[in-house]
């Protein structure tokens, strides 16, 4: 088998790892069938051209549409990492819900302010943070009050306290001003859309914000109740 690149698949909520037979793979009209690791990669090879584009589901999560380009990827490590989005369901206990309605289609964010020790930012993608436990930060989406709609993701710890990010601004401005954590979704043809929020994050959402294509612009709005 000629291995053309693999997948990492997480959980958008809560950065954990997805890694088991419920995930299809939808190339065009056929379901295709990678290799799947113990490691946690899904490995895909024989597919041909540079770009593909296919389209990944798993019961309970929003189906996505993922668009790989080969030649972009680093060849000695071509992998890349995607965040599944759930979908609406009572059967997840870990969080509760809000609903609103955007533009169909929309990229949503919900925001929320976090009760954090943040110390200014390092160079390097790297934040000190205290006060909360690195399973309840690493994974997960935040981003700044000072710039809400550049969200990152917390992936690692470098030592107690420090945590490596990816795409995490770093201008003072920005980094001297609270952290928020970000909950990401998008509505549906209908417009309507469901984020999960972790219990108790209520009282602390500062608001939702969703991306106006045709505006080019972000449009913020107040937080919406709890569906």
């Amino acid at each position: 088998m000629t291995v053309d690149f693999a997948l990492l698949l997480y959980d958008e909520f809560n950065g954990a790892p997805i890694n088991d037979e419920s995930v299809l793979f939808k190339l065009e009209d056929r379901i295709i069938t990678p290799l799947r690791k113990s490691e946690g990669f899904y490995v895909f090879g024989g597919l041909g051209n540079d770009e593909v584009e296919f389209t990944i589901s798993r019961p309970r999560y929003q189906p996505i549409c993922e668009r790989i380009i080969k030649s972009g990827l680093d060849p000695g490590f071509p992998v890349k990492r995607v965040r599944l989005r759930r979908a609406y369901s009572g059967t997840f206990s870990d969080c509760e819900w809000i609903a609103g309605d955007a533009p169909p289609g929309s990229e949503v964010l919900a925001l929320a302010r976090e009760e954090l020790k943040l110390q200014a930012a390092e160079t390097n993608n790297k934040l000190t943070i205290l006060g909360k436990a690195a399973g309840l930060l690493i994974g997960r989406r935040f981003s700044f009050e000072a710039a809400p709609t550049e969200t990152f993701i917390i992936t690692g710890m470098a030592a107690p306290g420090v945590y490596t990010t990816e795409n995490a601004p770093n201008t003072p401005e920005i980094t001297q001003s609270a952290l928020l954590r970000a909950y990401i979704a998008k509505s549906g043809a209908d417009g309507r859309y469901d984020i999960p929020v972790e219990h108790g994050h209520k009282d602390a959402l500062t608001g939702t914000a969703y991306y106006d294509r045709g505006e080019s612009k972000w449009v913020f709005a107040s937080a919406p109740a709890l569906s």
